[in-house]
């Protein structure tokens, strides 16, 4: 991959649990176990480990802090977090993310600790993939249940469909706004 890649989150969570989860500290990279077993799977420069530098934890105070440094950094094109509260749906879109998987390491961190916060039982997910250059390379793919987060290899089909259809909307948006 040489290209930045994009990225879909999706959320079911009430409007308590929304904002539990914003005002929380971001979750800690070593808070997960499988970062190496991710990294095994990919193809990438270097010796392909997971050093105790990776998962050093995030500067900021809380999970809005973080949302709002990327929606303030131009490069990544985030428009606005939308939070649904008839659907009890968060969703994020980051149109170029990253093309690196130390970087993406560091993305989806404060993204799998909304598992504490959300529905036990939805069918949430975290998708990382080549979505501006026509590709649908998946660099990442994270499922969310019971309270937890875990790395799955297939993306399911109605996963890409939702995550492509609302990046297609994050780039309308994007590019009326002349970003």
């Amino acid at each position: 991959m040489s290209e930045p890649a994009s990225l879909y989150a999706r959320f079911t969570l009430s409007h308590e649990q929304y904002e539990a989860f914003m005002n929380s500290t971001p979750a800690r990279p070593a808070s997960f176990d499988d970062w190496q077993a991710w990294f095994d799977r990919r193809s990438m420069a270097g010796d392909g480990r997971v050093g105790a530098d990776m998962l050093a934890e995030l500067d900021a105070a809380t999970v809005a802090d973080v949302i709002k440094a990327w929606r303030e950094d131009p490069w990544t094109g985030t428009p606005p977090v939308e939070y649904d509260e008839l659907r009890r749906t968060l969703r994020i879109a980051m149109l170029q993310a990253s093309e690196n998987y130390i970087e993406m390491l560091r993305l989806l961190t404060p993204l799998r600790g909304a598992a504490a916060f959300n529905e036990a039982s939805a069918d949430d997910f975290v998708l990382i993939f080549d979505y501006l250059w026509g590709d649908s390379e998946i660099s990442a793919y994270l499922l969310l249940d019971q309270g937890r987060s875990r790395f799955a290899d297939a993306c399911a089909p109605q996963h890409m469909h939702e995550a492509r259809g609302y990046l297609e909307e994050a780039l309308d948006y994007m590019q009326s706004r002349g970003g």
